[in-house]
């Protein structure tokens, strides 16, 4: 189903005395002696989730078409502890030489920009993508600030764009299904700046929202959720207050959230959200791995066979990834016209693009999507 797995360049192991926390940094590849991935911060991350994650960079820099390898740096503490800066920093003090020179980061699970920026800069460094200033100096930092500046309806570009590519790939991948998106239904995990943001995008091409799923567990209405309301009673974590609810929309358990008959399904939370233990009810045609790695191996088999296409992880959620490294490539000038644009062109190119060959050459979508990115990575070296 997903071709053979290449040992990383590097995998360093990082641990810190005061808090016991432990970290990881993994190079997958270097391509033109750079790469590219984020810094996460959880309980229990694991030098192989770390690892897997590093190789799915590798394929989101390939089907974005940046000249970057992948990497990912994984802390294993709680991000929500008074301790959980000084930690951050000492990992960033750490790794400083790769970011000052190969690895362009920024924030991921558990982490905030702000946050990693800061810590650069106590550390040293100019900013969390100083190693792709190299060849522009202060006018690649700019470009960068500028963009990131940007507000689009009032909301920062920042926490719009990820959730703006998983709809823009919702959208190509319906139309080669041929399924209209007027009056589809739609179950969403994860209400956040990804999920929240994918919901926003899709309702304006007319898709009903019946089930959504935070944090407290999920709320259902069939006929229908009012979508602009949720937005504006969830906390910036993406829980929605119960107590502001439509009298129609009803507090569920939260696996009531796969448990509607849906035409779309995505999971924008957490890894390993649907498992062989849960999907026996999910009836969806089009599942968009909005989160990373949301879907365990065996789940994403048994769905395919049933039918059901789903859209892998690393085309699925590159907007972010895109927007960063676009910008450090000049892909991306710094305005919404241009982020937005040039983002909607390159995701959906490469989501009609891996559904065209994994039809033709009768493999999975994630299969046709890694050897895309494979061919693309070897065409580099």
């Amino acid at each position: 189903m997903t071709l053979p797995r290449t040992a990383p360049y590097l995998v360093s192991d990082w641990h810190d005395p005061e808090t016991g926390a432990r970290g990881w940094f993994v190079i997958d590849r270097l391509v033109g002696d750079m790469c590219s991935g984020g810094i996460r911060m959880r309980p229990g991350v694991t030098v192989d989730e770390v690892t897997d994650l590093a190789r799915t960079m590798s394929h989101k820099m390939a089907v974005l078409d940046i000249p970057y390898g992948g990497a990912k740096s994984g802390i294993d503490f709680d991000s929500a502890s008074p301790q959980a800066p000084a930690v951050l920093r000492g990992f960033i003090e750490a790794i400083r030489p790769f970011i000052a020179q190969r690895y362009a980061t920024g924030a991921d699970l558990g982490t905030r920009e702000d946050d990693i920026i800061a810590a650069c800069q106590l550390a040293g460094l100019t900013h969390p993508l100083q190693a792709g200033f190299k060849s522009e100096g202060d006018a690649a930092l700019n470009r960068v600030r500028q963009a990131l500046a940007l507000r689009s309806e009032g909301i920062p570009i920042t926490e719009l764009v990820a959730g703006y590519g998983v709809a823009e790939c919702t959208v190509e991948a319906a139309g080669a299904l041929g399924l209209p998106l007027r009056g589809a239904t739609l179950a969403l995990q994860g209400f956040g700046n990804v999920g929240g943001a994918a919901a926003r995008y899709l309702d304006r091409e007319g898709v009903r929202l019946v089930a959504v799923a935070d944090i407290e567990g999920a709320i259902i209405d069939e006929r229908g959720l009012d979508i602009p309301h949720l937005l504006s009673i969830r906390d910036r974590y993406g829980r929605i207050d119960r107590s502001r609810l439509p009298a129609d929309a009803r507090p569920e358990p939260e696996p009531a959230w796969l448990e509607q008959p849906v035409d779309i399904l995505i999971p924008a939370a957490i890894g390993n959200a649907v498992r062989t233990d849960n999907l026996a009810s999910i009836r969806c045609r089009l599942l968009v791995e909005a989160a990373n790695n949301p879907l365990t191996r065996d789940a994403e088999m048994e769905l395919e066979r049933r039918g059901t296409t789903i859209l892998p992880d690393f085309v699925a959620n590159a907007a972010a990834a895109f927007l960063f490294c676009g910008l450090l490539e000049k892909r991306l000038e710094p305005s919404l016209e241009s982020i937005f644009g040039v983002t909607s062109r390159q995701l959906r190119t490469i989501t009609r693009e891996l559904l065209d060959r994994a039809r033709r050459e009768r493999v999975s979508n994630r299969r046709a999507a890694e050897e895309i990115a494979e061919q693309r990575l070897r065409e580099r070296v």
